[in-house]
Parts: structure tokens; C-alpha cells; sequence
């Protein structure tokens, strides 16, 4: 029983989740981030090959 008491004492003082959820939380907005700028860059992209094919006889 004193074991099960102490792992669960760890269990309370040890901060690595909190630090998992940060790193999450970072991800999620590199993430966002990155499929916010190829949305934008893609669209353009788009418009220039769309814009040269039309120009070719």
C-alpha cells in the first residue's frame, strides 16, 4: 500500500504532461502555420501555371 501511495505522489509532482501538451500545442501551431502558408502559395501557384498554359499557342 506505502508503494502505491508513493508512485501516485510521483505521479502528482511529475510535470512531463504538462510539457507533452506544450509540445502538442506548438505542433498543432506549426502545423496550422504551415497549411495556412501552402494554401496561400498553392493558390498562387496555381493562378502562374493556369496564367503560362493559357499564353502557349
Amino acid at each position: 500500500m506505502r508503494e502505491f501511495i508513493q508512485s501516485v505522489q510521483n505521479f502528482l509532482k511529475d510535470e512531463s504532461g504538462p510539457t507533452c501538451v506544450e509540445y502538442l500545442f506548438m505542433l498543432a501551431l506549426v502545423v496550422f502555420a504551415a497549411m495556412a502558408g501552402i494554401r496561400l502559395i498553392g493558390g498562387q501557384a496555381k493562378t502562374l501555371f493556369e496564367t503560362s498554359r493559357n499564353a502557349m499557342p
